[in-house]
């Protein structure tokens, strides 16, 4: 159950992370692992940069993103940073692009640190969801 996360954690330690179908999988994976916690949580992260531009253009965010039209729901998005876009989510972890997948893997270890300092500051650390993302935080840190 849990060995896309082991996979993501293994190659977030890679400085150029192998970008193949096990990999698009496994972020397939943790879009929806996070859109269930979020949902439970209800806390918003704006976390580290994957950007492949020369700016900090876009970071990883979870809030309630307004997506495909409907109504605003929980999860994990690729938003843009710029003032002016007001934190429009862009791509999903796996709709990202090759570069950005190489990125956003990078990122993991400090987004899941972020993310679970947000959930306890919220005090929702003693929830199932805040010893989820607490594990998973853990599990992050322990591979770097």
């Amino acid at each position: 159950m849990n060995d896309f996360v082991a996979l993501l954690v293994e190659r977030s330690r890679a400085e150029r992370p192998k970008v193949d179908a096990a990999l698009e999988d496994a972020l397939a994976r943790l879009d929806h692992l996070l859109a269930g916690v979020s949902s439970g949580l209800q806390v918003e992260y704006y976390g580290p940069c994957v950007g492949v531009e020369a700016a900090a253009a876009h970071r990883l965010v979870v809030r309630a993103h307004a997506w495909d039209g409907g109504r605003p729901q929980w999860g994990v998005r690729i938003c843009s940073a710029a003032p002016q876009a007001h934190w429009r989510a862009e791509w999903t972890l796996r709709g990202a692009g090759r570069l950005r997948k190489a990125l956003i893997v990078r990122a993991l270890p400090e987004f899941f640190a972020g993310y679970a300092r947000a959930v306890a500051a919220a005090g929702r650390a003693r929830s199932a969801s805040g010893q989820r993302v607490a594990g998973l935080a853990q599990r992050f840190a322990d591979a770097i």
